[in-house]
């Protein structure tokens, strides 16, 4: 929402719908270490790479995460890195609710060879390297990879103080921006278009000069200047899996460029605890990819990391991490009433007539190394997993822990949401499973992945807390945030502008302030009325209807203190006449479902 503030007044028109520590990575050693003949096969496919080195924080909201550039992101190679809520005391004791993530892809080629490419957390190395790669020869080289081992960070006040100049104040990363055909990072025959930006001339040169500016995505609607349309906050990166060769799953590379933009908006409602991530994936290898399978892997470490439970729900494409009881212990826990945090699974892969496939299985495992529901460690093993297997290839069934039992399933601890036991509910904390640490993996295949195709893989991170109703109750609110997510995702993510406040005029008398309001009959004010489509993409309205003056301690009072007596007052309010009485904002009871 647009708001105009002028001196201490603010005004806003409203409008209506028509003992914990760290967990280690990976607990002991490999079981497998891959033979001289496996090295010297996996460097015939592989480049001499350096391995990623650059992290970029998106902090623009109530969340401080870390992304690295290697295929990986939200922690530091040691840490957690996904604070929420964000802290700005530096003495202060930081929550985190995720502890590292990243894609992982794989498939067989014509001749039935397994290539994968997935990352964990670099303790034997990467499958991922800084970078695109030559479209014809679906290599790159070390020069290639040190000019991309970067990550281009993009805010909102950047683009806004670029139109304000007249695109005379330019950031190094808008200026710098890795797009366009003559961009000063191309070294050779990598794609000539590579990050998405606005091309006011059409001609494929990016010209920051003319206005020219990154956008978040080349297939989303922008404006004239795509300014108002883009998020708070926004940073691009390119890697593939040629660089070097997969120390990390000793999997042979397939020659995938994945293109990713991590996101975020500032808000004052659920949106403010959500972080967003696409991924543009390209094969530029030389042969299709066959039974492929894409998906997201998480571990979500909640606080303490060794009292968590984790579910999917189906419907949504979300998966979730919960606290196993009603009080996450230890100094770096949440305390009474944990909150629950989850990956909504949006866009995934799509079938031969371009249709999304959604969200094929849901899997997890435990951080030991037990052969069967333990880490990964081979290439076959991660595919296994990605495919809805355990480790060795053995079907998941359903109840208990996913194994021994006589019921296949796709999804592990749907609750009552799984579509081949609808009415049936399974979930860890019903089925009596010990609280642990667990990583999940949202998956979609098997699907062709051909020579030059583009697929994309779009997921939201959403978080939820209650201050009653322990974890379950911060699970249930967490599924209307996940809907709130996919509602922004359905709208390509265009936040709601909401109508302009009114231009103002103030008359100062003697201990009173004369208001005028001027513009009140715009389009942008009065007159508003803007649609989109909610989580079950139906299309919905929004019309003005009303005003809110408020007086305002001083200058830094944002539209998240207006409930705040020590920094906002209410002076006015007003609506027009219409057959609405009264305006109520619905908040969610976890007590009554």
């Amino acid at each position: 929402m647009k708001i105009n503030q002028v001196k201490s007044v603010l005004f806003v028109a409203t409008a209506v719908l028509s003992v914990a520590v760290n967990a280690r990575p990976v607990v002991g050693t490999s079981r497998v270490r891959p033979t001289q003949n496996d090295d010297q096969r996996l460097v015939m496919f592989a480049n001499t790479c350096e391995p990623a080195s650059t992290s970029a924080d998106l902090d623009i909201n109530n969340v401080r995460t870390k992304l690295l550039n290697g295929g990986d992101m939200w922690w530091d190679l040691n840490n957690p890195k996904y604070e929420i809520p964000k802290v700005t005391d530096p003495n202060a004791v930081r929550k985190h609710s995720l502890f590292s993530g990243a894609i992982w892809i794989g498939g067989k080629d014509n001749g039935g060879s397994l290539k994968l490419a997935a990352m964990t957390y670099r303790q034997r190395g990467s499958d991922f390297w800084p970078g695109p790669l030559d479209t014809t020869t679906a290599s790159t080289d070390p020069v290639r990879c040190k000019n991309y081992n970067r990550m281009w960070k993009i805010t909102r006040d950047d683009l806004e103080q670029f139109e304000e100049s007249k695109f005379i104040s330019q950031t190094n990363d808008i200026r710098e921006w890795p797009a366009g055909r003559d961009r000063a990072t191309k070294t050779g025959n990598e794609s000539r278009y590579l990050a998405p930006f606005k091309d006011i001339d059409n001609d494929g040169v990016y010209e920051p000069d003319l206005g020219e500016h990154p956008v978040l995505d080349e297939r989303r609607p922008v404006s004239e200047n795509g300014v108002d349309r883009q998020p708070d906050m926004f940073i691009w990166w390119v890697f593939n899996d040629r660089g070097n060769i997969h120390s990390e799953t000793q999997g042979q590379p397939i020659g995938v460029e994945c293109q990713t933009t991590g996101f975020a908006f500032a808000t004052n409602d659920e949106v403010n605890n959500m972080t967003f991530y696409t991924t543009k994936i390209i094969n530029r290898g030389f042969t299709t990819l066959n039974d492929c399978y894409m998906g997201q892997w998480v571990d979500a470490d909640l606080g303490n990391y060794a009292d968590d439970y984790v579910g999917c729900d189906v419907n949504r494409s979300l998966g979730y991490c919960y606290n196993g009881d009603d009080e996450d212990e230890g100094v770096l826990g949440y305390g009474l009433n944990p909150p629950t945090i989850g990956v909504d699974y949006f866009e995934g892969p799509t079938d031969t007539a371009g249709n999304q496939m959604g969200l094929s299985h849901f899997m997890y495992y435990n951080n030991d190394n037990d052969p069967i529901r333990g880490n990964p460690d081979l290439a076959p093993e991660f595919y296994n997993l990605l495919q809805g297997k355990w480790l060795g290839g053995q079907t998941v069934t359903r109840g208990g822990t996913g194994f021994g039992g006589s019921q296949p399933a796709k999804y592990m601890f749907p609750d009552n949401t799984d579509p081949d036991y609808l009415g049936s509910s399974w979930t860890e904390k019903s089925s009596g499973n010990k609280p642990g640490d667990r990583r999940f993996i949202q998956s979609t295949g098997p699907f062709e992945l051909k020579r030059g195709q583009v697929q994309r893989i779009t997921v939201g991170v959403v978080w939820a807390r209650t201050t009653s109703g322990g974890s379950l109750g911060s699970l249930n609110v967490l599924k209307l945030a996940s809907d709130k997510a996919q509602t922004l995702f359905n709208n390509n993510f265009k936040i709601l502008d909401g109508p302009n406040a009114p231009d103002v005029e103030i008359q100062e008398l003697n201990q009173e302030l004369v208001l005028k309001m001027l513009n009140t009959g715009s389009d942008k004010v009065e007159a508003y009325q803007e649609t989109y489509k909610d989580a079950n993409n139906q299309t919905k309205t929004y019309r003005f209807e009303g005003y809110m003056i408020y007086q305002l301690k001083d200058g830094t009072v944002n539209t998240g203190d207006l409930d705040n007596i020590d920094k906002a007052r209410l002076l006015f309010q007003c609506d027009i006449k219409n057959n609405r009485a009264q305006i109520i904002n619905k908040v969610y009871d976890y007590r009554f479902g």
